[in-house]
């Protein structure tokens, strides 16, 4: 009996042990593995109550059912068209765009992609149409973007909405004075409609922080697959905002793929020109040596137009649809690409009249986001300091964000942390992985005879954002997973209206433009 009841006490100790290894290996586990999405919004009663005053007095729904479809997966063209033909004012266009970012953007799991709203944008539309009725009677030419609403990535200097990077610490910071590149937009007489969520400090919070989190606003999510598909980052909400037809174009940033990378997996375009070509004063920087802002837009055409209004650059009326005929691609994938949407790729080029070379893009010892951290510090203390931030030390900040961790840094700031702790900052890493990127694909291009390099995604993204050359995302199409593709295109230095029209063409051939369900 006594050896029964022993036996008993020992397995009942080791069912005890197995329960406490189990519950470490489960704290362990929790602690470790990233965290997923959450349905997190913040402001959004605010957001709402901004487009409730502006829409007062309008029959919206009225205008909804009658005019919506003139305006839901339209071009700038289509849209200025309609304007030119008398079936639409730009102030009803801008009222749409403001009520579908009520319903499906700041609604109850909404899509969370847009972080403020101009409180003017309404007033800006009708100063609009007022103005176009004067230029016709004038007989002036009405630029491509005028009256249009264009949303921007909210680490983007305005003067009358603050700008916050995503952080709770900026969002009441209003600088004194626009970035250049909206005051470019303003003088095209582009509506400028509000700010796109984003990931916070384009995405150099935390190491575990899913992209499209900021403390400012929460949690964006991809339409395509709410919690289920990334959204991508950093510029997450600019993307996702173009692709549920909340914006007709936004104004991305990049230092890494975080144009093209949004872009590629919500199905829409996404430009990065060549670096220089647009102006990035007036925006957070990540590494300011790299960072290029530039268009996310649902065709190559919008995004063309987009960038000849922020660059002063002359884009001709009529993009090539033929030019992809002879031309030479060189195509890099790699061991874990999806060799499906690479075959679909190489026959699309193919299908298009190019000549597909398979090529090499080798992206060892080019490092730009594993070192940003020996820049960061610097370049965000001239920043705030430039534009009068409310914290101007990178060290203030992270124990601002220590004092309500919860909503300040939900996934911690060891980013922040890391960048903080630096104290020779060495400039010469990301000059050297500069000059290497730039030294790569020249060899590639010209070693091979090339017109373009083409990749999947942000695949090869790395090297073309480090040289500063321009990086082109066209819709592929759907994975068997149900996830967006993107063929990204790079070219030479300055070569942005040769690799425009490379992107329009292979778009007339493919098609691969998805829109979400609503």
């Amino acid at each position: 009996m006594l050896k029964g009841k022993r036996g008993r006490n020992i397995l009942l100790g080791s069912v005890l042990i197995l329960m406490l290894v189990v519950g470490i290996l489960l704290i362990y586990f929790k602690l470790s593995v990233p965290p997923g999405e959450e349905w997190i919004a913040y402001q959004s009663e605010e957001l709402t109550a901004s487009i409730d005053r502006q829409l007062d007095g309008i029959k919206i729904e009225e205008l909804m059912a009658e005019k919506e479809k003139l305006v839901s997966e339209q071009s700038i063209e289509g849209l200025q068209l309609s304007v030119a033909q008398g079936d639409l004012s730009y102030e009803e266009l801008t009222a749409i765009y403001l009520y579908r970012i009520k319903m499906l953007d700041q609604s109850h799991h909404g899509y969370n992609s847009v972080l403020a709203i101009a409180a003017d944008a309404m007033a800006q539309a009708r100063a609009r149409d007022e103005a176009r009725t004067k230029k016709m009677a004038a007989d002036e030419k009405i630029p491509v973007l005028f009256g249009i609403p264009v949303m921007l990535k909210d680490n983007i200097n305005t003067a009358d909405m603050p700008t916050s990077a995503g952080a709770v610490a900026f969002s009441e910071f209003v600088p004194d004075e626009d970035a250049e590149l909206v005051r470019q937009l303003r003088e095209q007489g582009a509506v400028i409609l509000g700010k796109n969520n984003l990931s916070e400090f384009a995405y150099y919070v935390s190491s575990i922080m899913p992209s499209g989190y900021s403390g400012a606003k929460g949690q964006t999510v991809n339409p395509f697959g709410p919690l289920k598909i990334s959204p991508s980052g950093s510029s997450s909400g600019s993307a996702v905002a173009v692709t549920a037809n909340l914006a007709p174009v936004s104004i991305g940033t990049e230092t890494a793929g975080s144009i093209v990378g949004p872009s590629a997996v919500n199905s829409v375009v996404g430009f990065k020109p060549t670096r220089g070509s647009v102006s990035s004063d007036g925006i957070f920087p990540l590494i300011r040596a790299v960072d290029t802002p530039g268009p996310i837009a649902k065709t190559v055409r919008d995004a063309a137009v987009t960038y000849a209004a922020l660059s002063g650059k002359a884009v001709p009326e009529e993009l090539d649809a033929s030019v992809l005929e002879g031309a030479s691609i060189g195509l890099i994938s790699y061991d874990y690409n999806d060799d499906a949407m690479v075959e679909m790729l190489r026959s699309a080029l193919e299908q298009a009249g190019a000549r597909v070379v398979a090529v090499t893009l080798d992206q060892r010892g080019i490092q730009v986001q594993n070192i940003i951290d020996q820049t960061f510090k610097q370049d965000f203390e001239e920043f705030a300091q430039r534009y009068g931030l409310p914290i101007t030390k990178l060290e203030d900040l992270i124990l601002f964000n220590k004092a309500d961790v919860e909503r300040r840094a939900k996934y911690g700031q060891d980013h922040l942390e890391a960048a903080n702790a630096v104290e020779a900052p060495d400039n010469s890493l990301i000059q050297e992985s500069i000059v290497k990127a730039q030294e790569q694909l020249d060899e590639i291009m010209s070693g091979q005879e090339l017109d373009a390099i083409v990749f999947l995604n942000t695949t090869g993204s790395t090297t073309v954002s480090a040289a500063g050359y321009p990086e082109l995302t066209v819709p592929l199409g759907m994975n068997d997973k149900g996830v967006p593709q993107g063929a990204t295109f790079a070219a030479g230095q300055g070569e942005d209206l040769k690799l425009l029209n490379f992107g329009y063409a292979f778009e007339q051939t493919v098609q691969g433009r998805r829109r979400p369900k609503e």
